[in-house]
């Protein structure tokens, strides 16, 4: 095949996608996702076809923001799934590739895979959780190998120490702790099946305390705003608007929204009442005139005719709901920008904001920590107590005067 510029074959790859059966915004967004990263570099290079160099350094440096804990593993893969088509694609002109169910960057022998494999399936773990787990045991038993530990033979009590000393190096205390948290898990399966002597429970259960990173709420002028960019005219800007105005009046979660089933509006009682993906928790929330106005004009004039249950539709065919948070992540992130405020990866300043929005609303308005919890539909009292950080109107009524404290310089002299 005839070697194409990197621009012109990214765009030939998801071309490719869509033509054997992906959804087209699904296959465009996936494309933004994995490959702008890799044109900006090579545009840093001049340099205008791919490069196997920077194309392993641009993957390594994807396998460094899990260690730092920036993206989750399921990032993870679907840049990787993302690069192999490409790949395929520059050597076959097609893409006649079946969609690869599992990617990792550690290599294990089969004893280590089957081990991972049976650990698995022998508990019902969330599809989140799932994915940590393997990371962790990939990442463990990686190690091991690197170790030269090529079964669990021998293996002790020094070696989970090491491995900890070498996680600390590189992890985020936030993702030590949970290190800690899966190791004692796959130790416990492993005692139990036998090829552990010790679950290393002590071992794993020394407390690590995780640094909480304070971010910002959405507010009401930049809320306003964005709001103000969403053309209510056309069907997807109707849809747009419920969706942005729920999760600003309600707090919903991302997920929550794009899972919501029509079933799930009480429009009798004016009640939204769903049960959360995050802690598979029931929540009731009132159902506002506003919010209830803007999700009923999307249903009758803009909903597209389908049989999907989902409140909230793709404008695109197939006509289905949203599979997960992330398009509706993207789509408020097109509104920020069209409205001139600043985004960039990491800021805080994506969807979720609007949720912290109503929990600094709430604090501001003085309503009890343990109200917001219950609006918020958070189980743990300390995650609904980090909504007062984001209070600093009552706040400031906390800071000690200055009064009587006079400034002196570096050498001790008081300030004139």
């Amino acid at each position: 095949m005839k070697k194409l510029p990197l621009k012109e074959l990214v765009v030939k790859t998801t071309e490719a996608v869509i033509d054997i059966g992906v959804d087209p915004l699904t296959a465009w967004t996936e494309h933004n996702s994995a490959y702008r990263p890799l044109l900006a570099m090579h545009k840093e290079k001049e340099l205008d076809y791919l490069d196997d160099e920077l194309l392993k350094q641009y993957m390594d440096e994807v396998g460094a923001r899990i260690d730092r804990g920036e993206i989750g593993w399921h990032m993870y893969r679907r840049i990787q799934r993302e690069i192999d088509k490409m790949v395929e694609y520059s050597q076959k002109g097609s893409i006649g590739w079946s969609f690869m169910q599992k990617v990792s960057k550690f290599k294990l022998n089969t004893y280590y895979e089957k081990i991972i494999a049976d650990f698995i399936a022998s508990a019902d773990f969330h599809p989140n959780t799932r994915g940590d787990i393997t990371w962790i045991a990939r990442k463990y038993f990686a190690w091991l190998i690197g170790e030269g530990w090529h079964t669990l033979k021998g293996v002790g009590a020094a070696e989970v120490q090491k491995f900890l000393v070498h996680c600390s190096n590189h992890l985020r205390k936030g993702s030590i702790r949970n290190t800690m948290l899966y190791l004692k898990k796959l130790y416990a399966y492993l005692t139990k099946i036998g090829l552990s002597k010790n679950d290393y429970s002590e071992l794993l259960s020394f407390k690590v305390v995780r640094g909480t990173r304070l971010y910002p709420a959405a507010s009401p002028g930049d809320l306003a705003r964005i709001l103000e960019q969403i053309d209510r005219r056309i069907p997807v800007g109707k849809r747009d608007y419920a969706i942005i105005l729920l999760g600003a009046v309600t707090g919903l979660r991302a997920i929550d929204i794009a899972r919501m089933e029509l079933s799930d509006i009480d429009w009798k009682r004016g009640e939204i009442e769903i049960v959360q993906e995050k802690t598979g928790v029931s929540l009731a929330l009132p159902l506002t005139k506003d919010v209830g106005a803007a999700i009923e004009e999307y249903i009758l004039r803009a909903r597209p005719e389908t049989n999907d249950t989902k409140v909230f539709i793709r404008n695109r065919k197939p006509y289905r709901g949203f599979k997960d948070s992330v398009s509706i992540g993207d789509m408020y992130d097109v509104y920020r920008k069209r409205a001139g405020l600043p985004r960039e990866p990491f800021d805080g300043n994506g969807f979720h904001s609007l949720r912290r929005g109503v929990g600094k609303n709430l604090t501001i308005a003085q309503v009890p920590v343990t109200d917001v919890a219950q609006v918020l539909g958070i189980r743990k009292l300390n995650v609904a107590k980090r909504y007062i950080s984001l209070d600093s109107i009552h706040l400031k009524e906390c800071a000690i005067s200055f009064a009587g404290i006079k400034p002196t310089s570096a050498e001790g002299g008081e300030v004139q």
